[in-house]
């Protein structure tokens, strides 16, 4: 799937404000035909960084190369050839979504017909004459994303395309970025912190926390070769694990809640843990062996979910 040269390349990439790096060294490459999934916590510096790249504010540190230029001069070159929803998509509510997506056809040169091609793509014909204000929050989603696309680019970014979505908008957006790319050769930047529909989507996967990227999955390579844990339910987990840790040797450990723990190490018989267990005074409700999913591992990278 790689080209030679990816089409975004960030180095060392980084945004203060005050005495607060939002992003720090951020190295990150895309290349033609991924679905990148941008994955992190609200505050973790997704959107900053897509503000950055789509010269919304500028970097304190670092570079950022768009289809292997970084100089000034082909600046809007390089935007023509990108698509964005930035946020929660803007319109002017009191136009129908033709008018709005007319607005946009002309700053960008557009060919008119596009607008009713790009309305018809996301489903969105037969309401092609409301006004936005009457619009639900996934067509308005849908419009986003009609309006990014108006211009066919090579590169489309996504921040937070499902926020506030039920669970069959959802699924709608997912499927069209999987058409976007399928259908169109369509490269795709996608932020959430939304693990499962990431999981789904993505073909790998940059953990962005608290400004930094600390890790990048191929989803292919996790599904097949991610690490095997063993999750107990168990009264009191805390103590569970240091009375395993006297016995086993626990290579990482992960409290989830007040019932239930992750144990990753080297288990050649379960079942002997958990009769340890019971030995020891503990009452098991539940003992399954896993493999390590996308959730997993950003639990275990960041330390959990915000609260």
């Amino acid at each position: 799937m790689k080209s030679e040269l990816p089409i975004l390349k960030l180095t060392n990439l980084g945004k203060k404000y005050a005495n607060h790096w939002a992003v720090r060294n951020l190295n990150l490459n895309l290349y033609q035909g991924e679905i990148y999934g941008f994955l992190g916590r609200n505050g973790a510096g997704k959107t900053t960084t897509i503000r950055m790249i789509m010269d919304l504010i500028k970097p304190t540190t670092g570079t950022i190369q768009l289809f292997g230029q970084t100089d000034i001069v082909r600046k809007e070159m390089r935007l023509r050839q990108i698509g964005a929803t930035i946020e929660y998509p803007g319109f002017y509510p009191n136009l129908t979504a033709r008018e709005n997506l007319y607005y946009n056809a002309k700053m960008f040169e557009v060919d008119v017909a596009r607008i009713d091609e790009t309305l018809e793509f996301m489903g969105l014909q037969k309401a092609a004459n409301r006004v936005v204000k009457g619009y639900s929050l996934g067509m308005k989603q849908r419009l986003g994303l009609a309006r990014a696309l108006l211009h066919q680019p090579k590169l489309l970014i996504l921040d937070e395309p499902t926020n506030g979505l039920d669970p069959s908008g959802i699924k709608e957006i997912r499927e069209l970025i999987q058409q976007l790319r399928t259908e169109f050769h369509i490269t795709v930047l996608v932020s959430s912190h939304i693990l499962s529909e990431i999981e789904q989507l993505a073909d790998r996967v940059g953990m962005i926390h608290q400004g930094m990227l600390t890790k990048e999955i191929v989803l292919a390579d996790l599904q097949q070769h991610g690490k095997q844990y063993i999750e107990i339910k168990v009264n009191n987990p805390q103590s569970a694990i240091q009375t395993l840790a006297h016995s086993y040797r626990l290579h990482d450990t992960k409290i989830i809640d007040e019932q239930t723990v992750h144990l990753f190490g080297t288990f050649h018989q379960p079942a002997e843990i958990n009769r340890h267990l019971h030995q020891a005074g503990f009452d098991v409700s539940h003992f399954t062996l896993r493999r390590e999913s996308l959730e997993d591992h950003f639990l275990r990278i960041t330390g959990g979910f915000e609260s």
